[in-house]
């Protein structure tokens, strides 16, 4: 009997163990499982923390702008007399912030009092216009013999949408006559466009 009582308090000690190492094991599980969602949440916390941060940094840094200028280069002439073959030439200057070169030219040509004083010199009154790139190719070139408003031109870039930088040529030959307030002239306009990006905190444009 006393054998067998002894078994049995072993027995009894041993699934005291078995509990006591149960309990131990979930009890570690439980710590692990804590630690990890505790990881978790301080991680994404962070992540929003940072998206949250950069979100209002860019706030104060402010929008992206652009910035427009044009520049104009005006030829205007009213010829007194009888003027014959008189040759203007001018110059503009296009970088790579130039997106767009447009061009208006007009003339307007005495009636009958040219006619009757320069009966001879009536019919040869012209202006012609010519614009080539630094390369010499021809961009532009118009004649006018009459009064006339020529539409507003924008002249094509090169392939890749960029026009050739350098010093662009402006070439005018006019014929024409005038007496007292009447007189033949012309008028070209050539407007070049400057475009880039201003970004914030940043006062230097940028050329996309």
């Amino acid at each position: 009997m006393n054998r067998i009582a002894r078994l049995n308090a072993s027995l009894r000690r041993g699934d005291f163990h078995i509990i006591e190492l149960l309990g131990w094991t979930m009890q570690h599980r439980m710590i692990t499982v804590v630690m990890a969602l505790t990881m978790l949440m301080v991680s994404a916390s962070g992540c929003i923390g940072l998206l949250q941060g950069r979100e209002y940094m860019e706030h104060l840094r402010g929008d992206v702008a652009q910035s427009t200028s044009i520049e104009t280069t005006v030829v205007e002439h009213a010829f007194t007399n009888a003027e014959i073959n008189i040759e203007w030439n001018e110059k503009f200057t296009v970088d790579t912030e130039v997106t767009k070169i447009g061009v208006y030219f007009k003339t307007e040509m005495a009636g009958e009092i040219i006619r009757e004083i320069f009966p001879d010199f009536f019919d040869l009154r012209e202006v012609k216009v010519e614009i080539k790139d630094p390369n010499g190719n021809l961009k532009y070139n118009a004649t006018h013999d009459t009064t006339k408003t020529a539409p507003y031109v924008l002249i094509e870039p090169e392939f890749d949408g960029e026009f050739v930088s350098g010093e662009w040529n402006i070439n005018i030959i006019g014929t024409g006559g005038g007496v007292l307030s009447e007189k033949d002239n012309f008028l070209l306009s050539v407007d070049v466009t400057r475009t880039c990006t201003i970004y914030p905190q940043d006062e230097v444009c940028v050329v996309d």
